[in-house]
């Protein structure tokens, strides 16, 4: 697992990422977050550097991480799929987790009979094939998504279309093997065992893991605290980054 560490103060938190990128979506973060913290940021596996695994599952997901990271415990910044990963440490791995931060986050990212707030199932699919087909036409479509109706959008998308588009070919099967888990994954019935203080940050705009959804988070989880960030889609840490950076800060010192 590619790791990137920055920092050598304060705790150590660890920044995980969602589908479609790899850890330079965190770059403009970091540089600011090293000077608090003992910053680590990963490539999950079959995506940026980071080789893939089979199966492609949460769990192996988290060892991965708990056997890569040189720390006993830490804060975790998980965004979108990053953020399930989040919550699945918490849960099932908790002396390695200290606070988590749960960014764009969903227990369940596919609607369900029972769960109104996740992306329509026949939306999923259709994007689940045409990630078979071509991930780079894909993730046009997902950031294109992801950044609509925001003041930056134009910046954002040239940033995300520099970086990310033309680096994912040799990655598809960890791609595709990260869409199935967001297409499986249903973590609602583990969310009353979290017993970490937790921060749920999500923007109103969100298209993809909706409000609704981080305001469940926050009911469920006992020791969370929710901020909504105006104007803000599924990248408030782009989109707002110092209203993010300050959050996150003043989260991880408040003893």
């Amino acid at each position: 697992m590619k790791i990137k560490a920055y920092g050598d103060k304060g705790d150590s938190l660890l920044l995980i990422h969602g589908w479609g990128v790899n850890s330079g979506i965190w770059a403009p973060l970091a540089a600011q977050l090293k000077n608090f913290f003992k910053v680590y940021m990963i490539d999950l596996p079959g995506m940026g550097k980071s080789s893939t695994i089979s199966p492609y599952t949460l769990e192996n997901l988290a060892k991965e991480i708990r056997v890569n990271i040189p720390v006993d415990k830490c804060h975790i910044l998980g965004w979108s799929l990053g953020g399930q990963l989040a919550l699945y440490l918490a849960t099932k791995i908790p002396q390695f987790v200290e606070k988590i931060i749960l960014m764009s986050t969903t227990p369940c990212f596919v609607e369900r009979h029972d769960w109104p707030y996740g992306v329509k199932k026949h939306f999923f699919n259709n994007f689940e094939l045409e990630a078979k087909k071509s991930i780079n036409d894909t993730l046009m479509k997902f950031f294109l998504i992801q950044t609509k109706d925001i003041k930056n959008a134009k910046d954002t998308m040239k940033f995300l279309k520099s970086n990310f588009i033309k680096s994912t070919d040799h990655n598809t099967l960890g791609m595709q093997g990260a869409l199935k888990i967001l297409g499986e994954t249903d973590l609602r019935k583990d969310i009353e065992k979290i017993d970490k203080q937790s921060l749920v940050i999500v923007g109103e705009k969100d298209r993809l893991t909706p409000l609704d959804a981080s305001i469940w988070l926050n009911k469920n989880i006992k020791a969370s605290t929710l901020i909504k960030i105006a104007g803000a889609n599924h990248m408030p840490f782009i989109s707002h980054k110092e209203k993010v950076i300050s959050s996150v800060i003043n989260f991880i010192n408040d003893n």
